[in-house]
């Protein structure tokens, strides 16, 4: 059984995101420990006096709660999963690295405006800090995302990390449950030829799922975002998948694009794998 994280605010952003990740495992049974924390900017000027959440706070959250496991309940997707509320006191970032450790969280999911230029930077920051900062895999939805089945899923690589079969692992079986295709998706600034070591890379995955439906594609341009909007379009992709360890890569195509007319970010959800 999976313990899936998934944060919350009780915004219109937080319940796509329960929603979303309640139809992607719809066919299996999950415990959801859903995490009320402190955001963590604010939490710099709370943490001097711990008692400022007080008793009516408390009220309020548990009524929050309540409407919230009142809506899953309504819900079609709530199957046989186990939903258990947290509150916590400390900032989320905190908070989240706690309840990873003290439930064996298999996956974090958060739930976001948008991961765009435009986001305010403090919600930005904090899906960026969760990525980067907890040692667990992340699943990022977007307000506009919407969940339609997975039959298209990237994963993009310049193939010059060995992917150790934990995380292999865990592409296999989203692929198994989805019944999805994996396009793996070189991205490049120029034409060029892959050296051996990348070669061997790229060799290795295609033998890993030689199994499993997959394929390999380029795309070349001076703005990797722009490669990865174009594939999107092209593909019609429905979940982007890519390695924490890729730090490079992701950061500029998660929280440092240099194009601003991109739109994948607000309707695509990122799936990184710790």
């Amino acid at each position: 059984m999976k313990n899936i994280l998934i944060l919350t605010d009780f915004s219109k952003k937080s319940w796509n995101s329960i929603l979303y990740a309640l139809s992607l495992f719809q066919e299996g049974n999950c415990n959801f420990y859903i995490l009320h924390a402190q955001n963590i900017h604010e939490s710099e000027f709370e943490n001097v006096n711990s008692k400022f959440i007080n008793n009516k706070k408390l009220i309020q959250l548990k009524t929050q709660f309540d409407i919230l496991l009142d809506k899953i309940e309504k819900t079609q997707l709530k199957g046989k999963h186990v939903f258990i509320p947290i509150e916590s006191n400390n900032n989320i970032l905190e908070a989240t690295r706690f309840y990873v450790k003290e439930k064996k969280i298999d996956l974090i999911v958060i739930g976001t405006n948008g991961l765009c230029p435009n986001e305010k930077k403090q919600a930005n920051s904090i899906s960026e800090d969760i990525i980067t900062k907890v040692k667990c895999s992340v699943l990022v939805v977007p307000m506009e995302a919407r969940f339609k089945g997975l039959k298209e899923i990237a994963f993009p690589t310049d193939f010059t990390n060995f992917y150790e079969a934990k995380l292999l692992q865990n592409l296999t079986s989203l692929s198994n449950y989805s019944e999805a295709l994996l396009r793996f998706l070189f991205l490049s600034k120029k034409e060029v030829t892959l050296n051996k070591e990348q070669q061997w890379n790229k060799e290795t995955l295609h033998d890993y799922f030689k199994n499993q439906p997959h394929g390999f594609h380029v795309e070349v341009d001076q703005n990797f975002e722009v490669s990865i909007e174009k594939f999107i379009n092209k593909m019609k992709i429905d979940l982007i998948i890519m390695v924490a360890k890729n730090l490079n890569l992701f950061e500029q195509i998660l929280f440092r694009p240099k194009v601003t007319t991109i739109s994948y970010y607000s309707k695509i959800p990122f799936l990184i794998l710790h």
